[in-house]
């Protein structure tokens, strides 16, 4: 009979359930046959565990070197039982007979045994009490067996619950480190993609000041201009987007603030200045994107039309949620508007974009006149069109 750590390399059906075959010091276990022999006041006591083809003694006390054989294979015989197994002398039962032929000088007379039951209904084992006379064990003796071979199970349970949490452990910190590669990777292709973005406007950009340098027609002169401030709104969307890109959501205080310095630094010296007022409402990173492009249009019309050469002011820009809705205003204290002007009807390039991004929102957009400019778009913080 094979002893428990001889079996790490060949564990069977115990196995499946419990790894008891590696656990050849078990302080819970010496403890348990200890107090079986005090509760049946008996000199020995084990715990056998029976595998597939495999059995050994896990636990004992007080079993001599000439009776180590005497326990597994008398457990061997014995067959599992819901009540506690006695026998009260080995030489009258008849099941036995076999057993003293092969052992003629076994010291064993009496025998008892609490079957070691897993909560899925697996044998195991079972935690055995020996004498070397005949004997038997009163109700209360069967009883507390019993309870000490349920503390055995208790024992096996714990050690399996330990050993599920320590390979849970592993997993969730293996996970962790692929999340961090995962990220880091992440992080590197975004660096890769941006610094694609920005070559890829300035190259657009240089392309359009090229063109412009050959160009005599004013108009078209004009009309290659007014695309090159438009790719630079796009350029200072997608750069404070980048900026902020973290997770998928976005606040918009900081992104706002991030894209009206960035049009701030390019104004004309007659504009004093861009104010920016917004909470932090959190938005999608596609809506905060379209977002800072209407912000950006509305700037730039501002610092194009908003204070001639005569003039001077500020370009305010605020941000604040009221309900569902997010409100979104541009205004600037400048000449204001025509008085026939019409967003909806106006066929210039900057309205037409500013109508499409807030029809993309399923927004609302406003114009109003007066001291001048003031435009209004309420964005819907939820929905299907809220981006």
């Amino acid at each position: 009979m094979r002893q428990a750590q001889e079996l790490k390399e060949n564990r069977l059906g115990l196995s499946d359930r419990y790894d008891v075959a590696v656990t050849s010091a078990a302080p819970a276990f010496d403890e348990i046959v200890g107090l079986a022999t005090e509760v049946c006041d008996a000199p020995v006591a084990t715990i056998h565990f029976v595998d597939e083809g495999d059995q050994w003694i896990q636990a004992a006390t007080s079993l001599r070197d000439e009776d180590s054989a005497d326990p597994g294979s008398i457990c061997a015989l014995a067959q599992p039982s819901d009540e506690v197994i006695v026998v009260r002398d080995l030489v009258t039962d008849a099941r036995f007979r076999n057993y003293l032929r092969t052992h003629p000088a076994s010291s064993v007379r009496f025998y008892a045994a609490a079957s070691l039951v897993a909560p899925d209904g697996t044998y195991v084992g079972a935690l055995c009490v020996l004498d070397r006379q005949p004997r038997d064990l009163s109700d209360k003796q069967r009883s507390l067996l019993k309870a000490l071979a349920r503390r055995v199970i208790t024992e096996l349970e714990l050690r399996r619950s330990l050993e599920a949490e320590r390979v849970a452990r592993r997993d969730a910190e293996q996970l962790l480190m692929e999340k961090d590669r995962l990220l880091a990777q992440n992080h590197v292709l975004m660096q890769e993609v941006d610094h694609r973005v920005k070559n890829s406007l300035q190259l657009v950009s240089s392309m359009l000041t090229l063109q412009a340098r050959r160009l005599t027609n004013i108009e078209a002169a004009l009309a290659i201009k007014e695309a090159q401030r438009r790719i630079a709104s796009v350029a200072a969307a997608h750069d404070q987007l980048y900026r902020a890109s973290g997770s998928d959501r976005v606040d918009m205080s900081v992104f706002l603030e991030g894209i009206c310095g960035a049009l701030a630094a390019h104004r004309p010296s007659n504009v004093d200045g861009i104010e920016v007022r917004a909470q932090p409402i959190e938005f999608g990173s596609k809506r905060a994107m379209k977002t800072g492009m209407l912000v950006a249009e509305l700037v730039m019309n501002g610092l194009k039309h908003a204070y001639p050469a005569d003039r001077h002011g500020s370009i305010r820009v605020e941000l604040w949620s009221t309900g569902s809705i997010a409100r979104l205003t541009v205004s600037d204290d400048g000449v204001g508007l025509p008085s026939d002007f019409n967003n909806e009807d106006s066929p210039g390039l900057g309205m037409r974009l500013i109508r499409s991004i807030v029809d993309q929102f399923g927004g609302t957009l406003r114009v109003e006149a007066g001291h001048g400019a003031r435009v209004v778009v309420d964005i819907p913080k939820n929905g299907a069109n809220a981006g």
